[in-house]
Parts: C-alpha cells; sequence; structure tokens
C-alpha cells in the first residue's frame, strides 16, 4: 500500500462521505465527545488512518468502534432523521445545485427523468439543500419555507 496510502485514503473517503484533515487523516465527529465516529453514521475510524498513534490507543479506539457497532446490531433497527429534505420532482429543475451541496452526499441525480433525489437513510436534515434551491422544489418535512421565515421574523424582532 506504502506510496499509494493517499490515493486509497482519497477514494475511501469519497466512498463513504469522510471528512479529512489538511494532512489527509480521516476526521471523527468530535475529537473529545465522540473520538471513532464520524459524520457518516456507521462508519467508525481508529488507529493511524485518523491520526498517528501507537497501539495501545489504537487497541482503545478499535475496541470502542466495536462496542459501537455491536450497539447497532443489537438494538435491530437504526432510527433515521424525520425532519429531513424531500424534492418535489414536478418542481426540480435538475440543476443539481442540492447536489453539489451536500455535506452527507444524501442527494442523487437521477439522469433518466433529470431530478434530483433525496436519500432519506442518509439525509440529516440540515437544510442547505432547501436554502439553495432555486426552484423551491426543495423542501424540508416537518418545517414548510413560511415557518423558517416566520421563525427568523420572530428573532429579528
Amino acid at each position: 500500500m506504502g506510496d499509494n496510502a493517499g490515493v486509497y485514503a482519497e477514494e475511501v473517503a469519497r466512498l463513504f462521505s469522510l471528512s479529512r484533515s489538511a494532512d489527509g487523516f480521516f476526521l471523527e465527529r468530535h475529537p473529545k465527545l465522540d473520538p471513532v465516529a464520524t459524520m457518516t453514521d456507521g462508519i467508525f475510524v481508529v488507529g493511524c488512518c485518523q491520526s498517528p498513534k501507537d497501539i495501545p490507543a489504537t487497541v482503545a479506539q478499535a475496541a470502542a468502534a466495536a462496542a459501537r457497532v455491536l450497539a447497532m446490531i443489537s438494538a435491530g433497527t437504526i432510527e433515521i432523521e424525520a425532519a429531513i429534505a424531500s424534492i418535489n420532482e414536478e418542481l426540480c429543475s435538475g440543476c443539481r445545485v442540492c447536489e453539489s451541496l451536500c455535506p452527507y452526499r444524501a442527494i442523487s441525480f437521477d439522469e433518466e427523468k433529470k431530478v434530483c433525489r433525496v436519500n432519506e437513510a442518509l439525509c440529516k436534515g440540515c437544510g442547505v439543500c432547501v436554502a439553495a434551491c432555486p426552484s423551491g422544489a426543495n423542501t424540508g418535512k416537518h418545517f414548510t419555507t413560511e415557518e423558517i421565515m416566520a421563525e427568523i421574523e420572530g428573532i429579528l424582532v
């Protein structure tokens, strides 16, 4: 692997939507509060892919990640976010702005219909795509544009 490690890491980061540090290491969700989880649910980082580490630290991280995976498997189900984005295909212009901005890679483009679609299992409901949609086709479930604008006005008043 040696010389090609950076190439492989880049491909893994792309496939699993993982963030990387300036040095090329995979980033954890939070260095102190959640040091083995990534921003992609179900994907964990341990050992030297995260930063230079010694063997005891790597083993401790691996045990923590294994415990998290076991907890997910034993639960039998995984909860997904209820307040997620939704795209009205009738209004979607196929501009793909939402797809390019989604930090969770939850939006894909249907080449046949020329519209974007939300993968509900990946969407975290952050609203970036909703705010950026020029045609208004992308909306947030449980929050209409009018409700959000009313909240903003309430803060400003």
